[in-house]
């Protein structure tokens, strides 16, 4: 048992076995295939607020104003992802985290500056020219973050391969 394999066990409860199991795998450069991930979670979206109020006066004046803030959303929602070998990657955003004008392709957006290591793998997602979140994933625990300006999210991520996935129906 290699001493990553020991750290994983004293730190990992038995019911995410088959999640570090697949990690470990990835860490150590067994899988020579690009790695798909589905992360389930929580977070909380930025969200612009405008109230605007009016007074008169007895006299016959007028004021009025108006106040612009932000308040957190909560949501849950999933985030997929896919890494190739060749140091590219992409990810589905949680849609409240995604302002009006944005890139990407069919809900997918790249995540630039992918670096894969022995316990991480981070990245900067390319939402907009303005929104850039950054991206963690823990590989010993299979956590996720995302964190930029329209909020942040956390997840749990599990691996799974495409063309033998299980259908829920």
């Amino acid at each position: 048992m290699s001493v990553l394999d020991r750290l994983v066990a004293a730190v990992t409860p038995p019911e995410s076995e088959a999640v570090l199991a697949a990690g470990c795998l990835i860490a150590t450069g067994a899988a020579a295939s690009p790695l798909h991930l589905v992360c389930i979670g929580a977070g909380s979206a930025n969200r612009v607020t405008s109230t605007y109020g009016q007074a008169w006066s007895s006299n016959g004046t007028s004021a009025w104003g108006q106040a612009i803030g932000n308040k957190d959303v909560p949501f849950d929602d999933q985030v997929n992802i896919a890494l190739g070998d060749d140091g590219l990657g992409r990810i589905r955003m949680p849609r409240a985290m995604l302002p009006p004008i944005r890139g990407g392709k069919d809900g997918w957006f790249e995540i630039k500056d992918v670096v894969k290591g022995q316990d991480e793998i981070t990245g900067t997602v390319q939402v907009n020219v303005f929104n850039s979140p950054k991206m963690r994933i823990d590989r010993i625990r299979g956590h996720i973050s995302l964190s930029g300006k329209a909020g942040d999210y956390v997840g749990v991520c599990q691996p799974y391969d495409p063309t033998t996935v299980q259908r829920a129906f």
